[in-house]
């Protein structure tokens, strides 16, 4: 963009440019005298050469590519609001008026499931937590406590150890109000990673290991999630789910899953080097998802 925004900065000093010399006698024979030295020529060519493929490139540019990260960041945004309001109609959380969830961070959002389990662990008469702030912050206030202190120290050290260093966490007490907040001072999560609880989700729906359908997932469609959003994980576990019924192996029904446009989906996959090789490469990404916690309860 900040070359788009030079490049039509020199186009529109050059045009005045020319306008300007051909405006007058003078400023013609200038013009003409310039163009008669062949470096001049030539360097004013170049330059003009050199404009005209800034403008070019950023035309042909495929921007969807560009923003692809950004939209999907906001489908997982999307992804993260429905969750918090689902909690909220389950009377996990209340959720208060004053919280907007307009922007809720994903990185915070999927750390509230993990929070709400600690406090129920914690406390053994635990009041409804209620959700007061989501968006680069996390704010859940726990009510009607007049003592909090040792409760408020065990839940901060387990919400450190299990969403790890990267969240800042404390406890600020008032009275009966002991508001816990939280915040990701990471770096922002890849789709990948973002993936992780969509896909812990469908596993359950469709009752396929969730491991396996990352790699599915991972190899299919490279979480490139296009137009149909996360409906597409949701679509791939059911597709999972039926070849797993079907097929008397994994291999059989991995094979199955095999991108239409790099082969026949009938074709024996144990004739197929490419398809085999495939298969091969998603059962070997199994293990790596399942020791980063993709696992059933």
């Amino acid at each position: 963009m900040a070359l788009l925004v030079i490049a039509i900065i020199w186009i529109a000093i050059s045009a005045f440019l020319v306008l300007y010399l051909g405006h007058t006698p003078k400023g013609r024979a200038w013009a003409k005298l310039l163009w008669h030295h062949r470096k001049v020529r030539w360097a004013l060519l170049a330059f003009a050469v050199f404009l005209a493929s800034i403008v070019a490139a950023y035309a042909l540019y495929p921007h969807d590519v560009a923003e692809s990260g950004q939209d999907s960041r906001l489908v997982f945004r999307d992804y993260s609001r429905t969750m918090v309001t689902n909690l909220g109609s389950e009377k996990a959380i209340v959720i208060d008026s004053v919280c907007d969830l307009k922007s809720p961070l994903p990185e915070l959002a999927y750390g509230l499931p993990a929070l709400l389990k600690i406090y129920s662990e914690e406390v053994k008469r635990p009041t409804t937590p209620r959700l007061v702030r989501l968006d680069d912050t996390l704010w859940i206030s726990f009510d009607g406590y007049k003592q909090f202190k040792n409760r408020g120290i065990r839940i901060v050290k387990k919400v450190r150890q299990r969403l790890g260093a990267r969240y800042l966490v404390k406890i600020d007490s008032r009275g009966e109000n002991h508001r816990l907040e939280l915040v990701y001072r990471g770096t922002p999560w890849s789709i990948e990673q973002l993936c992780g609880l969509p896909v812990m989700e469908a596993s359950i729906r469709e009752n396929v290991d969730p491991a396996l359908l990352m790699a599915v997932i991972r190899h299919t469609t490279n979480f490139n999630l296009g137009s149909e959003g996360l409906s597409q994980v949701y679509t791939v576990a059911s597709e999972l789910a039926a070849a797993l019924s079907q097929e008397k192996t994994v291999e059989d029904a991995v094979a199955q899953m095999y991108p239409r446009e790099r082969g026949s989906l009938h074709e024996e996959w144990r004739n197929n080097p490419l398809k085999q090789s495939w298969i091969e490469e998603v059962l070997k990404d199994v293990p790596y998802y399942k020791a980063n916690g993709l696992v059933k309860d």
